[in-house]
């Protein structure tokens, strides 16, 4: 059964970058399974630019699922340059959502996915260490947009999140505590967070035929995340009865 999703009124392309001044907090995971859920659950045309300079990570788990003979359902380039820029503009006719992976090695690189992006997300997990590096990036990020005609959405993605459920609300006293520091310092997060991380990078990086399928089949949290993320594009219609 086909599922009914709202249409999405949005820029063409819309540009998403995942980034942060640190390695680790889970950007290459977040871009995969986003990328999955606008294909699958949007049928757009969308593309994942992996543009870390240390490590391709995104191209080579995407390698090895079309190699598997996996039905992909985007497309993957790798793009390492501070001219990341120029890589979104020479795509931007072919594809409907593109999203760059800007690894925290480079600042040059993320600032210049910048110029781009409508949507910047901040993955972090509840380590104090690393929320502690959001600010910084948030910081390189409005420099890189200060010359910029439109404004970018800046969101903070949990990831790694410590689960303790009540009454059907999660209350780990790392991730309320965390929360609420971001929340306290103006950041927007999302209400959505990511808590089976290690099922995530699981399911992305494993061989095919033993779980590497699962960010196509199964979105898993991200499919919340996903909605979270368009909820401001959605187009309201009007149901007949």
């Amino acid at each position: 059964m086909t599922k009914s999703v709202a249409p999405l009124d949005t820029p063409t392309p819309l540009v998403i970058t995942l980034g942060n001044l640190k390695g680790g907090v889970g950007k290459t995971t977040s871009a995969f399974f986003l990328a999955s859920y606008f294909a699958s659950v949007h049928e757009v045309r969308v593309l994942v630019i992996d543009a870390d300079p240390l490590s391709q990570t995104g191209y080579s788990w995407h390698r090895r699922l079309v190699k598997g003979d996996v039905a992909v359902p985007f497309e993957l380039i790798a793009f390492p340059s501070r001219h990341v820029d120029d890589c979104i503009t020479d795509n931007a006719s072919d594809f409907d959502v593109i999203i760059v992976d800007a690894g925290g090695e480079s600042a040059d690189i993320f600032k210049a996915a910048i110029l781009q992006s409508h949507e910047l997300i901040l993955p972090t997990s509840v380590s104090p260490s690393e929320v502690k590096r959001v600010p910084s990036t948030f910081k390189a990020a409005e420099e890189a947009a200060a010359g910029r005609d439109c404004e970018i959405r800046v969101r903070v993605l949990m990831t790694k999140v410590p689960v303790t459920m009540k009454n059907g609300v999660n209350i780990s006293t790392e991730y309320r505590t965390q929360r609420r520091f971001l929340e306290d310092a103006g950041y927007d997060v999302f209400e959505s967070y990511l808590s089976s991380w290690k099922w995530y990078r699981e399911a992305a990086d494993g061989e095919v035929g033993d779980g590497a399928e699962n960010p196509i089949e199964d979105l898993a949290e991200y499919r919340q995340v996903g909605d979270e993320l368009v909820s401001p594009y959605r187009i309201d219609m009007e149901v007949s009865a």
